[in-house]
């Protein structure tokens, strides 16, 4: 029997009766991408927690403050990395399954659903036309760099 999807609206075919809940749903071919990169993702990720943790949960006071800017890229730019590696990989995947077009509609189908603050953290996928999280997640490292640097030098420059 066939039924439209409440959520995509694409018809789809239910299983009959008698195929077990935990049958696993096909992904479609270019739809996962390496193991690796989502190893890395979770390696940067974890690495610039547990860097955030060092310096300002165990370290903080023996560092000045001058001391304190100058290892925020040490744990900023890793989060920042993994952060838009997994969120690339997941826009990339409604693409793969047909769900969006392109990195910027996926984008927009995100920020539909989180709300319109959504749209600064997912500003560079509605830019960028790359079609891998790699590049993605660096040229969004490279987006907070100049934030950041920004912020260091023109706001605070006295830090």
């Amino acid at each position: 029997m066939d039924v439209r999807c409440p959520h995509c609206h694409q018809v789809v075919r239910v299983p009959p009766p008698d195929v077990p809940y935990a049958s696993p749903v096909p992904v479609p071919a270019g739809a996962v991408e390496p193991v690796v990169l989502t190893a890395l993702y979770v390696t940067a990720l974890t690495g610039g927690v547990l860097g955030a943790g060092l310096i300002y949960g165990v370290m903080f006071d023996e560092l000045s403050e001058t001391e304190l800017v100058a290892y925020t890229p040490l744990w900023f730019f890793p989060i920042v990395f993994g952060l838009y590696g997994f969120v690339s990989q997941r826009l990339l995947r409604r693409i793969a399954t047909g769900r969006a077009r392109s990195l910027h509609e996926a984008a927009r189908i995100s920020i539909d659903v989180a709300g319109h603050w959504a749209a600064l953290f997912l500003f560079p996928f509605l830019v960028l036309r790359w079609r891998s999280s790699l590049l993605v997640s660096l040229a969004a490292a490279v987006f907070w760099a100049g934030l950041l640097w920004f912020f260091f030098v023109v706001v605070f420059p006295t830090l």
